[in-house]
């Protein structure tokens, strides 16, 4: 091998001898993630060098690699900074795993290091935003060389091909690191924010530091169901249940107004009650011969609210984490975010919704539905907090300006459809959908309308709206099975990773 960057060919991975166009430059990484050799940054007079491909030495490049990302680089060249795929190989030489990534995903970089490596950097960008490996930052240059970009208004987004292979353990900016660098980058910006550990691995929860609390709205349609055991007897109706639920909340609840449509005229289960937080109840009963809209009635309903800040629910929910609220608001009063869904269980523990990903099964559906809330997930998307096409209309926070923007819930679709169909027009408008794992509620799911399957007309409506959204959502990846709810990779994600057995030395017991 060509010892090509004067590094022992111990380090330095053949892959990186290949010959490269003179319009991109390798830029290889040794310890800390520091450039090898940084000379290399400084572009001299009448260089053609128009991006520096950024990864670890020891790693494997793919040997299309520039020419797989290079439609991507002339087709968008509003964009500085692209990141790609990655795979990690086991000692024992098989793929340990996949890592797929999103388009650029805000909530999940602040979350992890998801973007890591490759980068693929416009030349430009290097001569105008500092790398540094200073301080307590040191080991997250890459990561802080990223976000002090975004503060530059610089582009990002993905290559969706498998660029890079590496040796375990993956590459990438450790968390102590990595929020110290997000929480300077925050300070900066003059974000009222904090960051605390997460529920996954090395990950980041960002928290919003409330100077004061903003009064809101939680906005519930009912009709007084009731949760029936197994010989038909009714139980008591969700919407008391969440009621007393909601006194678990750490939120000051004299902050929390709960706005009921009751499709009943009888009060009897609200009399009585001594509750710490204001209920005003509206009696939305519906004509003779009128069918139930979901969508009219929540519509009717956000408008009726007095506060910027609301959270539309289903009544058949009751609170998990007692600073669900606060969860929600961290991002949904973020003026870039249209709205904020929560992490929803079932009774029994397992998942009903942990964000929603346009494409699989040809729709919108739930990844990891039914599994056990204890599973492991596909990169820990399930118990971090990211950016999504979609989240479920069970618990979702927003504010009165999307929501006005948008005209609210599509009534053409009465029952199914509306929540996604609400997120997508907001995507549209530039805002942004959230979902965070830190908002846990229990949702007994439609068992409150006892809803069958979406009628084929609402079903086709759909999907003549979204058809390009579905067909490639940005919040998921073309590299994922769509035909299972198992987030996962393609086989061909990994192909020229697994064809190629000699990558990288086996280690033997």
């Amino acid at each position: 091998m060509n010892d090509v960057f004067g590094m022992p060919p111990s380090m330095l991975h053949m892959s990186w001898s290949a010959d490269w166009p003179t319009d991109v430059v390798p830029l290889s990484l040794g310890r800390d993630h520091r450039p090898v050799e940084p000379d290399r940054l400084a572009q001299p007079a009448g260089s053609r060098a128009h991006f520096f491909f950024v990864a670890p030495e020891t790693s494997a490049i793919h040997p299309d690699a520039v020419a797989l990302a290079r439609p991507f680089m002339a087709e968008r060249p509003d964009v500085g900074i692209f990141y790609a795929d990655d795979a990690v190989v086991a000692p024992d030489g098989t793929v340990e795993s996949v890592h797929c990534k999103t388009s650029f995903n805000p909530a999940l970089l602040l979350a992890d290091d998801y973007m890591a490596f490759p980068l693929l950097i416009r030349a430009d960008i290097l001569q105008k935003v500092e790398l540094t490996f200073d301080g307590d930052m040191g080991e997250a240059g890459w990561y802080r060389f990223c976000l002090d970009a975004l503060m530059a208004g610089v582009v990002i987004d993905r290559v969706p091909h498998t660029l890079l292979a590496s040796p375990a353990p993956r590459p990438k900016a450790p968390r102590r690191a990595r929020a110290a660098a997000a929480a300077r980058w925050l300070a900066q910006a003059g974000q009222p924010f904090r960051l605390g550990e997460g529920r996954f691995g090395d990950t980041s929860r960002l928290q919003r530091a409330f100077a004061d609390y903003p009064p809101v709205t939680l906005v519930i349609p009912t009709r007084q169901s009731a949760p029936i055991d197994d010989v038909g007897r009714a139980g008591r109706p969700f919407i008391a249940n969440f009621l007393d639920s909601l006194k678990r909340s750490t939120y000051p609840l004299d902050r929390v107004t709960v706005l009921i449509g009751d499709d009943r005229e009888d009060d009897t289960i609200y009399r009585g009650r001594d509750d710490p937080f204001a209920v005003k109840r509206i009696v939305t009963k519906l004509a003779p011969g009128e069918k139930f809209n979901y969508a009219v009635k929540m519509n009717r309903l956000w408008r009726l609210a007095e506060t910027d800040s609301m959270v539309l629910m289903n009544d058949d929910i009751s609170v998990g984490t007692p600073d669900w609220i606060e969860s929600l608001l961290t991002f949904s009063m973020d003026p870039d975010v249209g709205g904020v869904g929560a992490r929803l269980l079932f009774p029994d523990g397992r998942i009903q919704h942990a964000g929603m990903f346009g494409g699989i099964f040809g729709v919108c559906a739930h990844p990891w539905y039914m599994k056990r809330a204890e599973e492991p997930s596909y990169d820990g998307w399930a118990e971090t907090h990211r950016d999504c096409s979609a989240v479920t209309g069970a618990v979702f926070a927003t504010r009165r300006g999307p929501m006005d923007a948008v005209n609210g819930f599509d009534e053409g679709f009465s029952l199914d459809f509306n929540d996604v169909d609400l997120c997508f027009r907001m995507r549209m408008l530039g805002y942004r959908i959230v979902y965070t794992p830190f908002a846990e509620m229990t949702h007994h799911e439609k068992a409150s309308r006892r809803s069958e399957v979406a009628p084929g007309s609402q079903v086709a409506r759909y999907m003549r709206k979204w058809v390009d959204v579905l067909t490639d959502d940005p919040m998921f990846s073309p590299q994922l099975l769509d035909d299972t709810d198992e987030v996962a990779p393609r086989s061909s994600a990994s192909e020229w990773v697994r064809a190629s057995r000699d990558l990288f030395p086996v280690t033997r017991p």
